[in-house]
């Protein structure tokens, strides 16, 4: 079979299981190093434990949260084919790296010097920061292009999602992939100055993921619109 030749029926469902399994291995990948942090020493609490490794576990559960809203985003798009060409495999692929590599820079930030200290100097960042928002900035771009070419391509979505997706676009929630890079790129550029100052973005992006959510007249009009498809003759 040609590279970029179109491909349907098994080939989409191995593709979307294919997907899910690394995206799984990622998030477990993620959750490793916790499992270093050893327990409460002679004379020490779990409070004690906990705030000596608050870098670790801040960096998991933001980590964890964030990862948890762009796959929900992504699975939606892609269990929307009917069929992928080459640009789509090549894009999850791409998609599927970032969230692979995710864990590496994760773990370098969340085990940082900076978490703690009192004499953290301004521009005089290691690049951890910079490196994991990035990252994040890396899929959530990769994962908003795949969005769109398909977007352009309809032949590629179910017949039963078209009118859903044609409708998508008219509404707000097009416009979240590319809040959420902008987000993480100012983020790497904050921490850059001061490592914790990308957290910040954090009190953005969760709320943007509700905000450019379609709004509940939207959401009636994107649910008359899948019905309408499903329920169209031949």
């Amino acid at each position: 079979m040609a590279q970029w030749e179109l491909r349907t029926g098994t080939s989409v469902e191995r593709l979307l299981f294919f997907s899910d399994a690394v995206v799984a291995v990622a998030i477990t990948v993620l959750a490793l190093p916790l499992f270093s942090i050893p327990g409460p020493a002679a004379g020490e609490t779990v409070l004690d434990v906990l705030q000596a490794n608050s870098g670790r576990i801040i960096t998991f559960v933001s980590t964890f949260f964030v990862m948890a809203i762009m796959w929900s985003i992504h699975n939606r798009v892609m269990n929307s084919l009917v069929a992928y060409d080459g640009v789509v495999f090549w894009l999850n692929m791409a998609w599927l790296i970032g969230f692979v590599f995710l864990p590496w820079p994760s773990t370098m930030f969340g085990s940082g010097d900076h978490w703690g200290s009192t004499d953290i100097v301004a521009f005089n960042s290691d690049g951890t920061g910079a490196l994991y928002w990035w990252t994040m900035a890396f899929i959530s771009g990769v994962g908003t292009i795949t969005s769109l070419y398909i977007s352009r391509h309809p032949q590629l979505i179910k017949p039963s999602d078209r009118a859903y997706w044609s409708s998508l676009l008219k509404t707000r929630a097009r416009l979240r992939g590319a809040a959420f890079f902008l987000a993480f790129v100012i983020a790497g550029l904050a921490s850059l100055v001061y490592p914790f100052l990308g957290f910040y973005a954090l009190l953005v992006i969760i709320p943007l993921d509700f905000l450019l959510k379609p709004t509940k007249a939207q959401r009636h009009n994107l649910e008359e619109a899948s019905r309408a498809e499903t329920t169209a003759p031949g």
